[in-house]
């Protein structure tokens, strides 16, 4: 086994891939653009940010995690840069989302974020039906 696969091994359900631009496109769709690109920057942010946070004692650190618990769960789809509005612009589910958070964070089973068919794990949220 190398270093790499080692490291993947250790991985916490949460921990954000690397992409390159490139990346990014999905097999049938257009490579995200401008907005799109900014609303995946505020969503991988927010979910570092609960990942990092969230055992966290200090009160700034604590704080930040409040409000980024409370962002991620309100339901506001009016906003343009709420969670629900990204959420749905990135085509993912916001509730299976929310639900693998609060499985992780609420000292559940750790596991990957999604698991495909086949039962391989994969790190991409679950998309809408």
């Amino acid at each position: 086994m190398s270093s790499h696969d080692r490291g993947r091994d250790s991985m916490t359900p949460l921990e954000p891939d690397i992409l390159l631009p490139e990346q990014r496109v999905l097999p049938g769709r257009q490579a995200m653009q401008g907005e799109r690109l900014l609303m995946l920057a505020v969503l991988e942010d927010a979910l570092d940010c609960y990942r990092k946070c969230r055992r966290s004692r200090e009160p700034a650190t604590r704080l930040l995690f409040d409000e980024t618990r409370a962002w991620l769960d309100s339901r506001d789809r009016d906003t343009l840069f709420s969670f629900e509005s990204i959420c749905e612009a990135l085509d993912i589910d916001p509730d299976y989302l929310r639900r693998r958070l609060h499985e992780t964070s609420d000292g559940g089973a750790r596991r990957r974020l999604t698991d495909d068919v086949d039962g391989e794990g994969s790190r991409r949220p679950a998309r809408r039906a």
